[in-house]
């Protein structure tokens, strides 16, 4: 058997990350750009963000470049990270590997692993996608998308479990669990379409 394709990571880095400094922490006060190891902003803001960690508390920032990212409460621009957390805050633009939301939103969350408890997007764009008490107008998913009492206007993916879940349009090989829909597709010929069409788009969007 052929060996299974790994997944290429976000971003190749072949030299070690320069900052300025190693440790910045910003409190009740605005500046522009940072360029750090490690990032903290509380009850302030920041322009444009470059680090390894980041942690923003109250605060806001119009971009982060970084390893990790943690928002809570506060809101940002554009994310692009390995690891985004978003705890009652907001996002608009998120580009990562793995980015999770509790009580909080994003305009548009693109990444392989999506997991949202309480919370909403305009759109999910990713492989696995998991909900939880949340909602986005689009969810796309290369693998599988599995939603516990949520809702989406349009849903493509190969798997869908979902649980008092309601979409608007459905497109999925496999449909597991109890939802509502107004229009479900699962044919394998239609499915195929339509996920080209729409893996176009993503692909199409997402920065080269």
């Amino acid at each position: 058997m052929p060996e299974e394709k790994k997944r290429a990571p976000r971003r190749k880095k072949t030299v070690a990350e320069e900052f300025e400094r190693a440790e910045l922490r910003i409190e009740n006060k605005s500046v522009n750009d940072v360029s750090a190891r490690e990032v903290t902003i509380q009850n302030g803001g920041a322009r444009d963000i470059k680090a390894d960690t980041v942690t923003i508390v109250q605060g806001g920032a119009n971009s982060i470049d970084a390893k990790t990212a943690s928002v809570s409460g506060g809101g940002v621009a554009q994310v692009t990270a390995d690891s985004l957390d978003v705890k009652a805050g907001g996002i608009v633009h998120a580009e990562a590997d793995e980015i999770n939301v509790e009580q909080g939103g994003i305009v548009v969350a693109q990444a392989d692993d999506i997991n949202v408890n309480v919370g909403t997007a305009v759109a999910m764009l990713g492989s696995n996608i998991n909900i939880q008490l949340g909602g986005a107008q689009y969810m796309l998913a290369r693998e599988s998308i599995h939603v516990d009492q949520g809702a989406a206007g349009l849903m493509v993916s190969p798997r869908v479990e979902m649980q008092s879940g309601f979409v608007g349009l459905l497109f999925a090989r496999e449909l597991h669990g109890n939802v509502r829909t107004l229009f479900d597709q699962r044919g394998a010929v239609i499915f195929g379409v339509a996920a080209g069409i729409v893996m176009g788009l993503i692909a199409r969007s997402r920065k080269k």
